[in-house]
C-alpha cells in the first residue's frame, strides 16, 4: 500500500491493523514469534517478555483500540484454536452493536447520568430525580471503586452492598436501600443495552428483610392531632411581620398538603391559576388543583382534588403575591417559591415545638401526602382506583404501600360496625379547622 492511500484506523476492518513496520522489523524489536490466522485480521505472537507463552493481537477499529489477550499456552495450535474462537466472538459483539472492551464503573456513570439529564431536559423526569440518581450512583461507585472495569465485578458482589452501605451509615433504611438497588440496577440495564457489559455480569442481590419496606409513614391520629393543635398556636404571639408570615405560610402548606396528597414539590410550586375552589358538601369548601406535567413527578398533567379550600382563601388574606400568575408558597422577600431548606428548617422546628421528634423521628414533609392517602383509605370510603388517579400515581402502588390501611377498610366494610364512629373520627380529625 502506498503511503498516501493509507486508511485511518477509524475505516479499518476488524481485525485489520494500521500501517505499522513490518513484520520481520517488528519481531527484531519486540517479537520473537509471529503468525497470521483468520485471513490476516489476527496475529499470534511470542515476545521476549511472554516467553514461550503465546498471545494474540486484533485491530478494533470501532474502538480505535487493539485487543491484546494471553492465550496461556505454548502450544501453537492451541494457540491458534484459542485466537480463532476469541476473534469469532469479538465479530459478533461487533455485529451486534456491542464493546469489545470494557468499561471503568466510573465512566459508565458518567455516561448514564449523561443520558439521565438528556431525557429530565426533555421533560421525561424531574431534574430534582437526576441529584437522587447521583447520589445513589455515588455510594455504588464507593462500593466497586470508580477505575474498576466493569468486566471484572462479579455479579455475586453485590451480595455485599448492603453490608457494606451499613458500615458506613448503620442508620440507613430498608426503603432507602431498595431504591439504591433499583437505581444500580437500571444503571446495569442500561449499561447492557448500550453493549458497555454482558448479560452475565447483571447484578444478583442478597435478599432484604421484608418487614416495612414497602410501607408509607402516615401521621397516627394521636400524632396528627398533636401536629394540628400546635399549628393552630403556632402563629399566635409573634411580633416580627417576616417570621409571623414564615409560620402562616408553611402552616397553611402543612394543612394542604395532607388535605390534597400533593407531593411536595408539586404543593410548593403550585400558581394561583392552578386553583379552582368549588363548593362542598361539607362545612368548607372544596378545591380543584390543575397539576401541570412540568412540576409533577411523572410529568403528566392531571387534576386533584381536596378539600380545605378556605386555606388557600386564608392565604390570599395575608400574602402579597396573589396574582394568578404568582406562586401560592412564596419567600417573604422575593415572591419566588419558598426555599426547600427554609422550609425543611422550619419543619424540624414544629417537629421539634410538637414534640414529635421524639414519638416518631421520621416524621417528614412526605408523610403528609401518606396521612391524605390512608385516611381517605380508612375513613374518607375512596375506592383505589379513584384514589391512584387524584394521587397520580397507579393503582398497583397504592396496593403496594397502602396495603394495611386498604385491609382495615375491608375489615370495616365486612364487618360494617363502625361506619358511623370512622364517619365522625373522619370529620374530626380533618375537617376542623
Amino acid at each position: 500500500m502506498k503511503k498516501n492511500s493509507r486508511k485511518l484506523h477509524e475505516d479499518l476492518p476488524l481485525g485489520d491493523y494500521p500501517d505499522r513496520p513490518s513484520v520481520n522489523e517488528m519481531s527484531s524489536k519486540f517479537y520473537t514469534d509471529t503468525h497470521d490466522i483468520c485471513d490476516g485480521q489476527v496475529t499470534i505472537l511470542r515476545t521476549k517478555q511472554s516467553g514461550q507463552v503465546w498471545q494474540m493481537r486484533c485491530w478494533i477499529s470501532a474502538e480505535k483500540k487493539h485487543f491484546k489477550k494471553s492465550l496461556r499456552t505454548k502450544n501453537l495450535e492451541d494457540a491458534k484454536d484459542k485466537a480463532r474462537k476469541q476473534y469469532y466472538s469479538m465479530m459478533g459483539k461487533v455485529e451486534a452493536g456491542m464493546r469489545v472492551f470494557s468499561i471503568t464503573a466510573g465512566d459508565l456513570v458518567d455516561k448514564y447520568l449523561d443520558y439521565q439529564q438528556a431525557r429530565a431536559d426533555g421533560g421525561m423526569i424531574s431534574q430534582r430525580r437526576i441529584g437522587t440518581i447521583r447520589t445513589y450512583l455515588k455510594h455504588f461507585l464507593e462500593f466497586v471503586g470508580k477505575g474498576r472495569m466493569m468486566d471484572t465485578i462479579n455479579k455475586e458482589k453485590y451480595k455485599d452492598y448492603y453490608l457494606f452501605r451499613r458500615k458506613k451509615h448503620k442508620d440507613v433504611k430498608d426503603v432507602t436501600l431498595l431504591n439504591e438497588r433499583a437505581t444500580i440496577g437500571n444503571l446495569n440495564k442500561w449499561g447492557l443495552e448500550q453493549g458497555f457489559i454482558t448479560q452475565n455480569k447483571l447484578p444478583v442481590w442478597a435478599e432484604l428483610r421484608k418487614s416495612n419496606i414497602g410501607s408509607r409513614t402516615a401521621f397516627n391520629i394521636r400524632d396528627y392531632q398533636t401536629l394540628y393543635g400546635y399549628l393552630n398556636q403556632y402563629t399566635k404571639n409573634v411580633d416580627d411581620e417576616k417570621e409571623l408570615y414564615r409560620r402562616k405560610i408553611i402552616r397553611d402548606f402543612i394543612l394542604i398538603s395532607s388535605n390534597t396528597g400533593l407531593r411536595f414539590g408539586e404543593c410548593r410550586l403550585l400558581k394561583w391559576h392552578n386553583i379552582e375552589i368549588v363548593k362542598g358538601k361539607n362545612k368548607y369548601p372544596n378545591v380543584h388543583i390543575r397539576v401541570p406535567a412540568e412540576i409533577s413527578k411523572v410529568k403528566r398533567d392531571r387534576t386533584a382534588v381536596g378539600m380545605r379550600g378556605d386555606l388557600f382563601k386564608r392565604i390570599k388574606s395575608y400574602s402579597m403575591d396573589t396574582h394568578p400568575s404568582d406562586y401560592i408558597f412564596t419567600d417573604w422577600q422575593t415572591g419566588k417559591p419558598l426555599g426547600r431548606k427554609v422550609m425543611y428548617t422550619l419543619w424540624d422546628t414544629i417537629m421539634k415545638g410538637s414534640g414529635l421528634n421524639e414519638s416518631h423521628n421520621s416524621y417528614s414533609y412526605y408523610c403528609l401526602r401518606h396521612t391524605f392517602a390512608t385516611y381517605r383509605l380508612q375513613y374518607g370510603k375512596i375506592d383505589i382506583r379513584t384514589l391512584a388517579k387524584v394521587m397520580g400515581c397507579s393503582v398497583n402502588y397504592i396496593e403496594k404501600h397502602y396495603d394495611s390501611a386498604i385491609v382495615e377498610d375491608m375489615t370495616d366494610y365486612i364487618t360494617r360496625g363502625i361506619n358511623e364512629k370512622s364517619k365522625d373520627a373522619f370529620n374530626d380529625i380533618v375537617l376542623r379547622r
